[in-house]
């Protein structure tokens, strides 16, 4: 049999994780996964990873009806060839399947009308008076239930803002980074909003990055899919599949006028070549993994991690990149095999790291 290739490989594990692959696909996952065993592990990894799947076949039902209706409202799909693909899959669709594609085109229509109201209401800010916050320090990281069963994972120096009338109202802001396991509901949509966008999905699990102090947001999806739109790009979208990343970077070129939105990057999740470790959710599992990062970067996710303070009295070193992975290891650990992998000199004094 045929070898696929890498990319390939991605692209039948993500229809296998959002519900969309056909039979034959799922057949030749299992016949690639025999012919490269390097992918089994990163494939065991992603479907052992302790989130609950709840309810698939319902979320892949609703999960068909909002990819149709978003078709729908770009034109790709007009209403006769709407009517006929719902006629199609009539035939051999649960009665479930049947309610959801009746209401395709209402809902279409219904969206179009209510489209500036539903951009205000993505934008809103949650009201702080009546709300609940979680906050991490720096060196701690914290796991929470939400009240509607929703699982987060809270990094180092990360805040939380959630309503109290969640259950109704599944709305929260996040700044830092957070890994969400979230409780399927179709009636109440989850909405994430981290200032320059906000993320809606139904049940899914996916991380999100969004410090104040880096030049960018990264929203990345591990299973489901999920709906990213923009403060500063009105009525653009983007929708997720497993293992892909989107990275949201502000404009810095002050002398373009002409924009000020953001730029966006559709890209794969990166994974450690050495254990097939995502380096995306690293941290979930107390693993810190560096692919070719600049050493200012990972300065700044040790002062996170170590709640400690870096400085640079050399600034040519900030350039420097290092690839590695880092388990369950102190700081000076860390500090000796960045030395030891590139020429650096480096004095601790309490929580103080001078590197020169």
């Amino acid at each position: 049999m045929k070898r696929i290739t890498e990319n390939q490989f991605y692209d039948l594990l993500s229809l296998k994780l959002s519900g969309d692959a056909t039979p034959e696909q799922l057949n030749l996952l299992q016949d690639q996964l025999q012919l490269n065993p390097e992918w089994q592990f990163l494939y065991d990894q992603i479907l052992q990873q302790p989130f609950s799947v709840k309810d698939e076949n319902k979320f892949a039902e609703l999960a068909y009806a909002v990819h149709t209706t978003k078709m729908h409202l770009k034109g790709h799909l007009t209403e006769n060839a709407l009517k006929s693909k719902e006629e199609k899959l009539i035939k051999n669709s649960s009665s479930k399947v049947i309610q959801i594609l009746k209401y395709v085109s209402a809902v279409a229509a219904c969206l179009l009308t209510i489209f500036l109201f539903k951009t205000v209401f993505l934008r809103s800010k949650i009201n702080t008076s009546n709300s609940n916050e979680v906050t991490t320090k720096k060196g701690s990281k914290s796991n929470l239930k939400l009240p509607d069963g929703t699982q987060v994972w809270l990094n180092s120096d990360s805040k939380l803002v959630y309503a109290s009338d969640f259950s109704n109202n599944r709305e929260v802001e996040l700044i830092g980074e957070a890994f969400f396991d979230v409780t399927h509901d179709e009636r109440h949509p989850f909405i994430i909003h981290t200032g320059k966008a906000n993320i809606k999905v139904l049940g899914t699990a996916f991380n999100v990055r969004n410090y104040p102090s880096e030049k960018k947001q990264q929203t990345t999806l591990m299973r489901g899919k999920i709906e990213v739109s923009f403060t500063d790009r009105i009525g653009d979208k983007i929708i997720l599949k497993p293992l892909e990343k989107l990275i949201i970077q502000n404009n810095t070129d002050k002398s373009n006028t002409s924009s000020n939105q953001s730029t966006v990057e559709l890209t794969k999740v990166i994974y450690a070549s050495s254990d097939s470790t995502i380096a995306e959710t690293s941290w979930v599992n107390d693993k810190m993994v560096f692919i070719n990062e600049a050493l200012e970067n990972i300065a700044a996710e040790l002062e996170r991690h170590f709640a400690v303070k870096v400085i640079f009295k050399n600034q040519e070193v900030k350039r420097y990149r290092y690839t590695g992975v880092f388990g369950n290891v102190t700081l000076e650990n860390v500090l000796m095999i960045i030395q030891l992998s590139k020429k650096i000199n480096y004095k601790t004094e309490g929580n103080v790291i001078t590197i020169y």
